[in-house]
Order: C-alpha cells, then structure tokens, then sequence
C-alpha cells in the first residue's frame, strides 16, 4: 500500500525493508550477542519513527496555525452577531414570557379560586366543629345540673326519712311512757298494756324501716339508671361527631389530591410544550442555512406560527 502524504514515502520505503529484516525474528536476549543484535534492531526502528513524527509536527504546524486562525475569527466575527442577536432574542423572549403570562392567567385566577373556596370550606368546617363542641359542652352542663338536682333529692329524701325516723322513736317513746304509768295503776293491766303497745311498737318500726329501706332502694335505682342513660348518651353523640369528622376529612383530602394531580398534568403539558418550541426554535437557528432541512425549517416556523396565534 502507497502512502498518500509524499513526504512520508521515503519511510514507507524503509519499512518494507524493516519488515523483512525484522518481523517475527525471535532475538536471543539471553546472550550477550543477542541483546546487542536486539538493541540494534530497536534503535534502528526508532530512529525511523522519531523521524517519522518530526515530520510530521512540520508538516501539520502550518495547518494547524491556519486552523487556529479559523477558529479565532470565527469567534470573534461570533461574539459581534451574538451583540446584535442577543438583545433582539431578548426582546423576542420577553414577549414570548408576557404572552405565556397573559395565557395562564385564566388558569391561576382559576386556582387562586379553588384555593379561596377551599379556605371557606375548611373555615366553614372549623365553625361547624366549634359548634359541635359548645352543643356538648352545652349537653354536659346540662348533665351535671340534672347530676346536681339528683343528689338533691337524694338529700332530701335522706332529711325525710330521718325526721319520719326522729318521729316514729319520739312516738314510740311516748306510747312507752304511757304504758309505764298505765303499769303504775295495775301491774297485770299495764303488764298486759305494756306488751300489747311493744308488739304494736316493734310493727311499725319494722314497717318504717322496711319502707325507708324500699324508697332508698329506688333512689338508688333511679339514680343509675339516669348515669347509665347519660352515659350512653354521651358516648353516642361522641362518636357521632368523631365520624362526622373523620368523612369530612377523607373528602377533603379526596377532592385535594384530584385537584393537585390535575394541576400537575397542566404544568406538565405546558414544560412540555414550551420545551418541544425550545428545541424548534434552536434547530431553526443552528441548521436553518442548510438547503437539505428547508422543509424542516418551513414546518418549524408553520408550527411556531401557529402556537404563536
């Protein structure tokens, strides 16, 4: 094979000649002749290939300068468009950023909407919550007035008996009395009196007793029953309340998260769609001089055209 660089040829020259000389020659290196031989043979290709690069450093360095060149103009004649493009794309982009405020307006007003009903909601919430309270706290009051007048009676009823009971012991002490004089007048009569009055005596006592015994036992029957109704009531009405609460909140966790998502999805078209112009915009600008995309080029700016409008 021919080397097309001319002034590489005298050294393609000399690598035939190397090859035959030297590829697949196993050297000896093990002897003293045949590290000599090996030594020789390495300088001798070496000094081809030093030779080889040195040539062409000097044949590239023009080039290089030229390309060096190149590339220094072009950013300089670069840096003096970018100073007269640059302030017209910002104009470009400032209304572009003005008519993208302008067409999500509507959509914030509608957000800051959403929001503001949901502060009414949950204000609405909150007063209907404070209600609740007052109407139990209302309800306890109540209970513990009922509770108050309960022990009420419940004293008075104990006051009752125990002057029913003072009366019944100074009845009985009177009856005693006269049966003691009545024993005075005639041992047998007031014997026989005294007897008949104890017998009449220990009746009513037992009577008293036994019905003092059963107005207590309804008193305190009355009485746990009204705790236990009070206490049934309460806990229901609590735990009413409690559910109440716990479906609004679900609800309004529920109509939150749809709401988030759905705004989510709108910010997401519209990154989207600004990215796809972005992209159409840069290929319009990088490759528009290029005859082979003049189509592209014409679809890009239709559809620039259009989402513009």
């Amino acid at each position: 094979m021919t080397t097309e660089v001319v002034e590489y040829s005298k050294t393609e020259a000399a690598l035939s000649e190397l090859s035959s000389k030297y590829k697949g020659v196993l050297f000896d290196c093990t002897t003293r002749e045949g590290m000599q031989t090996a030594v020789k043979a390495r300088a001798e290709v070496r000094g081809y290939r030093i030779a080889l690069e040195k040539m062409r450093k000097e044949i590239k360095e023009p080039a290089l300068r030229r390309t060096q060149l190149i590339d220094s103009e072009a950013r300089r004649i670069t840096a003096q468009l970018e100073e007269l493009e640059i302030p017209i794309d910002e104009q470009i982009k400032k209304e572009e950023v003005r008519r993208e405020f302008e067409r999500t307006r509507a959509e914030r007003e509608a957000k800051e909407k959403a929001e503001a009903e949901e502060r009414a909601k949950r204000e609405a919430e909150e007063k209907r919550l404070a209600e609740e309270r007052a109407e139990l706290e209302r309800q306890r009051a109540e209970l513990a007035k009922a509770e108050a007048a309960r022990l009420e009676s419940e004293r008075q009823a104990r006051l009752k008996i125990e002057a029913e009971e003072r009366a019944a012991r100074l009845k009985i002490e009177e009856q005693e009395r006269k049966a003691r004089m009545a024993r005075e007048e005639a041992d047998r009569v007031a014997r026989l009196a005294r007897e008949e009055e104890e017998r009449k005596a220990r009746a009513i006592r037992e009577a008293e007793e036994a019905r003092i015994k059963a107005e207590r036992d309804k008193i305190e029957a009355e009485r746990r029953a009204s705790e236990e109704a009070a206490r049934k009531l309460r806990e229901e009405q609590e735990a009413k309340a409690a559910a109440e609460r716990r479906a609004k909140e679900e609800q309004d966790r529920k109509v939150r998260e749809a709401e988030e998502a759905k705004q989510r999805e709108i910010r997401r078209k519209a990154l989207e769609l600004s990215d796809a112009r972005e992209i159409l915009v840069t290929f319009r600008e990088r490759f528009g001089h290029l005859k082979q995309f003049a189509s592209v080029i014409r679809a890009i700016d239709d559809c620039i055209a259009e989402k513009a409008a």
